[in-house]
């Protein structure tokens, strides 16, 4: 049974991670500052997160259920790349 979003956010960030790593997919890479911000969806929610590359750290993670959020990805879709 996929995590539900409340459940995620309770948990401890290294379980976050495992988390996502076991039930996420992977959706796009946007960059913040220095830090590259990596999208999951995990059903009924979607989680970014934060890497360092400097470092090679993982940061935090953010999680929303709103799709308007997304729009922070559209400037990283580019439609010219698609033949048909």
């Amino acid at each position: 049974m996929p995590i539900t979003h409340y459940a995620f956010r309770a948990l401890p960030f290294p379980e976050q991670l495992a988390a996502i790593w076991a039930e996420g997919t992977f959706l796009a890479t946007r960059w913040e500052e220095e830090d590259a911000v990596n999208l999951y969806h995990l059903g009924t929610f979607f989680c970014e997160v934060y890497y360092d590359p400097d470092t090679n750290e993982l940061l935090r993670t953010r999680t929303f259920t709103s799709r308007t959020c997304l729009e922070d990805y559209a400037a990283y879709i580019k439609l010219d790349d698609l033949e048909t």
